[in-house]
């Protein structure tokens, strides 16, 4: 038990480290191409933080486990809204960015309905998984090129000041490479972390005959979202809550499209227990409660909703915890 601990702990620690290295290689080489901050968190820094779901997915279809799959982005996305955005918002109030309401967390709503339908009968097969695929696809074209308009508009406004010389030659060329190796090292660092937690997760549901969904839902979906929880924090304190939040809903939107669809076109997923019904509920309770939060009583996440959002969230993991 206590090397299968050990082991996992390993594991968590490569995939934060994997992450860390992964965000700040994908946010330099967003710098230098230009992209806004908004788009920077919905995409480079929301897939950054979603790696160690996507890598620890892929590596428990490969080796059959699928229940562990489903339980993990189940697990990650009610961690990512009940423990993650209520921990941001109660240690300082989060302000909503005035596009996301009407872009983004609708679509985060629809994506999370349509998974929810797509699972109902507790499988996620081929064709399912291609149809998320499918509205990943549309989703990044959508974002990238409301990006590229702000970032012309951005553009068009502003002048290089007058004495100030321009970068030199080969300066954003270096910058670009070194983004980019720090992104290599950063999907090294996320596949060995995969393995490792995936091997200890499955020996210990084994050795405390548990079911793998339950694993995933509890200990793996935490343990792989500790690099949303460590960016979105830094950034609300920081006063970059249009990057928080955007991580976060970009983190959900990238687990149910970027994960669970490309992972289930690899090997289709199988739900199991008979609760799989009860945890999709949860994931769309706590997804359509921050959606009324954010476009119908807009403006910021306070201190409160953040209470509501942690008092929900551990009353589902306890739940879950005492589940048959």
């Amino acid at each position: 038990m206590i090397l299968e601990i050990g082991i996992f702990m390993l594991g968590i620690g490569l995939l934060v480290y994997g992450a860390w290295l992964l965000v700040g290689g994908g946010s330099k080489v967003a710098s230098v191409l230009g992209v806004p901050p908004v788009v920077v968190g919905l995409t480079v820094v929301a897939f950054g933080t979603s790696a160690p779901e996507l890598f620890v997915s892929l590596v428990a279809a490969l080796r059959g486990s699928t229940g562990l799959v489903l339980g993990n982005v189940i697990g990650s996305n009610v961690a990512n809204l009940g423990l993650i955005l209520a921990t941001a918002a109660i240690l300082r109030p989060v302000i909503v960015e005035k596009g996301l309401p009407k872009r983004e967390v609708p679509l985060l709503l629809g994506a999370t309905a349509l998974f929810t339908f797509l699972v109902w009968d507790g499988e996620l097969s081929r064709w399912d998984s291609l149809l998320l695929v499918l509205g990943f696809v549309a989703f990044m074209v959508m974002t990238l090129r409301s990006g590229h308009r702000e970032s012309n508009q951005e553009e068009a406004g502003s002048s290089l000041p007058e004495g100030l010389d321009p970068e030199p030659p080969g300066h954003k060329l270096k910058q670009l490479f070194g983004g980019l190796g720090l992104v290599i090292l950063g999907i090294v660092g996320l596949a060995g972390g995969g393995q490792l937690i995936v091997t200890s997760a499955l020996d210990l549901a084994l050795r405390l005959g548990v079911s793998e969904t339950l694993i995933g839902l509890t200990l793996v979906a935490v343990g792989t979202s500790l690099p949303e929880l460590a960016t979105t924090i830094i950034a609300a304190w920081k006063n970059q809550d249009d990057l928080a939040l955007g991580n976060i809903i970009g983190s959900n939107l990238f687990n149910i499209l970027a994960v669970a669809g490309p992972v289930g076109l690899i090997h289709p997923l199988v739900q199991e227990g008979s609760q799989g019904r009860v945890q999709l509920l949860c994931m769309c309770l706590l997804t359509a409660l921050v959606f009324v939060m954010i476009v119908f009583r807009g403006g910021k996440i306070g201190r409160g909703r953040g209470w509501v959002l942690a008092l929900l969230y551990t009353g589902i993991m306890a739940a879950w915890m005492i589940q048959p």
